[in-house]
């Protein structure tokens, strides 16, 4: 079954599984209890941060882990701003941003936050003097995105930091979900003030993410209740998917350089079988791209047309974000890359280390084959 979908889910490795299991079944105590084996839990919790912050090589940070990004996303944005409601603050994000994101800036906007969305051009991409021109004495707030989930463009994030460390009073929040584990970072992740991580775009489980952040911050708490985590995030810990993510995380970024090697073949295979097809286009920056994502438009074929005749070779493909793609709205980047009326005549194409060749070849079999009828 060629599934083309991994910027949606992946599957969990086996080596993540085991570790599930394992926990379930031998350290499934609740880790906020005195006795010996919650102690025992409580330090292989302490245990996994340590190795998720050596893994990740960043230092003088604290994690907090979370049902996944969309929790994450929002605990960084509400964790900071909702100290200064009625406080008349600025913040910044892109136009292009995850819903996760861009609907917590849209929540702000309303609780009388002045919000900025910054446009990006035809490649996707944010102009770095628009978003410094943005900057304002009251601006306290600024997140953007390291790799689109749509169309896979990768933002400048070592000049965003670079702009942004010049006002220590601004807080950087990255969505780092689908860059780690698969680009090499030419940033240093311990110069970022925030940035979100996910279990199930790596290999590991679903409902398990996490937001790392400097020590020194401090956040209102979005979810109230116990103590746990250091106050930072009330709730029954769930150490079966915090150590499974783990696993997913150390292994993702071992064989970072191994699985972009292979990725970026397939990609390239299927970008230049298909670049010079005359009804299609390609949504791509050229010079900033993640190959684990391809956006592809057709000229005169809606996407969900294309999805379904490709399901019927068992060929699976998205047609948007996970988070978007059954109330049938349409991704904002795909409304700047190209014109707007064929926004929603694209599918999104994403790999992992699962794919192969023979897998491209038959989607670009169909892709021919419906494009010619």
């Amino acid at each position: 079954m060629p599934y083309f979908d991994f910027a949606a889910t992946t599957k969990p490795s086996k080596e993540v599984l085991d570790m599930y299991n394992k926990v379930n079944d031998e350290y499934w105590y609740n880790i906020s209890g005195q006795y010996r084996p919650s102690v025992v839990g409580a330090n292989l919790l302490e245990k996994a941060s340590s190795q998720i912050m050596s893994a990740l090589n960043v230092k003088n940070k604290k994690i907090i882990f979370t049902s996944g990004a969309t929790e994450a996303n929002n605990t960084a944005i509400y964790g900071i701003c909702n100290k200064y409601i009625g406080q008349n603050k600025h913040i910044i994000t892109t136009s292009i941003e995850h819903a996760s994101v861009l609907n917590c800036f849209k929540n702000l906007e309303e609780k009388g936050f002045e919000v900025t969305y910054l446009k990006v051009d035809k490649s996707g991409v944010i102009d770095l003097n628009e978003l410094e021109n943005a900057i304002k004495p009251n601006t306290i707030f600024i997140s953007i995105m390291w790799v689109n989930n749509i169309v896979g463009t990768v933002m400048p994030i070592k000049d965003i930091i670079n702009i942004v460390k010049k006002y220590p009073r601004i807080k950087l929040h990255v969505d780092a979900v689908q860059g780690i584990g698969k680009l090499e970072n030419d940033f240093d992740f311990s110069a970022i003030d925030m940035f979100t991580l996910s279990g199930h775009k790596i290999h590991g489980v679903k409902g398990v993410g996490a937001l790392v952040l400097n020590n020194n911050i401090e956040l209102s708490t979005l979810i109230k209740g116990g103590h746990q985590q250091n106050n930072m995030r009330a709730g029954t810990v769930d150490l079966a998917s915090i150590l499974a993510f783990t696993v997913a995380l150390k292994n993702a970024i071992k064989a970072q350089a191994v699985t972009y090697n292979y990725v970026h073949e397939l990609y390239m295979h299927l970008f230049n079988s298909i670049k010079d097809l005359n009804y299609l286009s390609l949504n791509v920056n050229k010079k900033a791209y993640s190959p684990f994502i391809l956006s592809i438009t057709f000229k005169n074929i809606k996407a969900e047309t294309v999805m379904h005749f490709l399901e019927r070779y068992d060929i699976y493909v998205g047609i948007g974000s996970a988070c978007n793609e059954k109330t049938k709205t349409v991704d904002p980047v795909l409304e700047y890359m190209q014109d707007k009326n064929l926004a929603i005549n694209t599918i999104r194409v994403s790999f992992s280390k699962d794919n192969k060749k023979e897998e491209v070849d038959l989607l670009i079999e169909k892709i021919k084959e419906i494009g010619e009828k």
